[in-house]
């Protein structure tokens, strides 16, 4: 009798663990019948959120094929033992299969054109990450937690995240200057705009972001020229360290002396692959932290290991 009572109250509570899931997201709503168990995630934002939950993803995008720069140096350790299933750009379908997920967690914009293929190995999600603001990357956390079942981790998770953010706020100079924030590679100069993650952190955290979306793009190019005419107070730029910044170059026209961030010594230097390729939790732990080091939030001057020297 004993056993059967075991047997039952074993049945109920895995009945009560297996309650049905439902996840809106840019292309609908996902349902599940139980919280899903075997992730893969198409984006390090994803990946960092679920590491955080204490979820290990059965697959994640964190090769470098296809030219992506692969897995930031933060998540190195904490994805080890993750199955490389392709890039972010260029996940591999055959890989995806043969880990046999419950869900696929993909990227609104990168992964629009391959979404139906996806959807035909396994449910998929489709939230903005790449475009997505920090409204987004938040809302994100609590989405994925309710999805793999961890719903009070995510709320902490939250929770500890806003109290981080009003923590460095208080560093943040109210009467500082407008900030402009791009991203430089070798060959141009991305500007981050006020509906972008990290162009919408900054506006969280205090500093005013005088870009705007051009249309529905987030981010989009600009030239010296360009730069000049917005003539930032204060200038932040997101390299990385294998690559020879444009900006090098830009140095040597007298335009680029006459930026008033230049004459000011207020150019920040910030790694990219933290900075702009990451979007969870712990990246934000670390972006917080410079942020406030940087004297970013402050507009004082940078110390020697945040100052752009071209």
């Amino acid at each position: 009798m004993r056993t059967t009572l075991t047997t039952a109250l074993l049945v109920l509570g895995s009945t009560a663990l297996a309650a049905p899931v439902s996840i809106p997201h840019q292309n609908g709503t996902l349902n599940l019948p139980a919280p899903a168990k075997r992730i893969v995630a198409l984006e390090y934002s994803f990946l960092d959120t679920l590491l955080a939950l204490g979820v290990k993803p059965v697959g994640a995008a964190i090769s470098t094929q296809g030219g992506d720069r692969g897995v930031p140096a933060y998540l190195a350790a904490p994805s080890r033992g993750v199955q490389a299933i392709g890039s972010r750009a260029q996940p591999s379908f055959e890989s995806i299969l043969a880990v046999k997920p419950d869900v696929i967690l993909s990227d609104a914009f990168v992964h629009k054109n391959i979404y139906g293929q996806l959807s035909g190995i396994a449910p998929t999600v489709a939230f903005e990450s790449r475009r997505g603001s920090y409204d987004d990357a938040m809302q994100q956390v609590l989405l994925i937690g309710k999805m793999v079942g961890k719903e009070a981790a995510a709320k902490n998770i939250y929770d500890d995240q806003a109290r981080l953010v009003a923590k460095a706020k208080k560093f943040a100079n109210p009467k500082a200057p407008p900030v402009v924030m791009a991203v430089v590679t070798s060959k141009s100069v991305t500007l981050h705009s006020t509906e972008s993650f990290i162009g919408s952190l900054i506006e969280t955290l205090g500093r005013k972001n005088p870009v705007k979306p051009q249309g529905s793009n987030t981010q989009y190019e600009v030239s010296l020229e360009g730069l000049m005419a917005l003539n930032p107070a204060s200038l932040v730029l997101f390299t990385g360290a294998d690559e020879s910044p444009i900006t090098r170059e830009w140095a040597k026209n007298p335009l680029w002396q006459k930026l008033s961030a230049v004459q000011r010594g207020r150019v920040y230097e910030f790694d990219r692959d933290l900075w702009t390729r990451a979007r969870g939790p712990m990246a934000l732990k670390l972006m917080l932290a410079q942020a406030v080091e940087s004297n970013l939030l402050s507009d004082k001057l940078p110390p020697s290991a945040y100052a752009y020297r071209p």
